[in-house]
């Protein structure tokens, strides 16, 4: 597993776009969020240390349902499922 790190309020990947890794937060906070077309956003969940996301759309071999971002500076594992 190799890790990444991102400043807060920078994108880990956007809705519709393929899913090729899960992630763990290793530190810091994600949040989870929908893109409506009308430009606003929903947030789903906000995650933190221990924590794996992204996995359903590796799974499924589906694009993203959803958006993430980095709410503080994190560190992320990647899993390449």
């Amino acid at each position: 597993m190799s890790e990444l790190r991102y400043r807060a309020g920078e994108v880990i990947f956007r809705q519709g776009y393929p899913s090729d890794n899960a992630y763990i937060i290793e530190s810091g906070t994600v949040e989870i969020y929908k893109e409506n077309p009308d430009g606003s956003e929903e947030r789903i969940a906000e995650l933190g240390a221990g924590h794996m996301f992204g996995e359903y759309g590796v799974l499924d071999e589906a694009p993203r349902s959803a958006s993430a971002r980095a709410k503080t500076d994190v560190e992320l594992r990647i899993m390449a499922l």
